[in-house]
């Protein structure tokens, strides 16, 4: 059942970021990503705080983030909170990424969540882009609010 609410919320996740602006480098699949910034509770590259071990250990290895902050943007408008992203495939096959982001305010609470994915990316390839949230998805506060973004959720799976 959980696999099933992870697929449901890529696909959401995935319809709302069409007018996104993502890349792929050097792979096939390719799709929205995750973030960091300054500030951010959660630095490039290590693991998010809900990692069990294991294989969502090493999924979170493959995300990285960039610096994140307000800037005007051609896709996302001005003023948008814009977080670069990178997800690299580091296993042995092709894999499905959905990575999970939330917003935080000045004191650390979440004011909301989105997320970004890299749909069948082969072995060693990477998936680079930006995102930035939507003012639906700030439930807890506003958009001018956010001050940092971290990495909740890294879900990788066979492709």
């Amino acid at each position: 059942m959980r696999r099933v609410g992870v697929y449901v919320g890529a696909v959401v996740t995935a319809a709302a970021l069409v007018s996104g602006c993502a890349g792929s480098s050097g792979g096939t699949g390719g799709g929205e990503g995750a973030p960091a910034s300054a500030g951010s509770s959660a630095p490039a590259g290590s693991a998010p705080a809900e990692a069990k071990g294991g294989d969502e250990d090493l999924a979170a290895r493959d995300v990285e983030l960039g610096k994140a902050g307000f800037q005007d943007h051609d896709v996302w408008g001005p003023g948008a909170y814009v977080t670069p992203y990178s997800i690299t495939n580091r296993g042995d096959e092709a894999a499905s990424y959905f990575v999970g982001l939330e917003y935080l305010d000045a004191d650390g609470d979440v004011l909301g969540s989105t997320g970004v994915t890299a749909d069948k990316l082969g072995s060693g390839k990477t998936s680079k882009g930006d995102t930035a949230p939507l003012e639906a998805e700030i439930r807890n506060g506003e958009l001018a609010d956010i001050r940092s973004v971290r990495v909740s959720t890294v879900e990788r799976t066979s492709a």
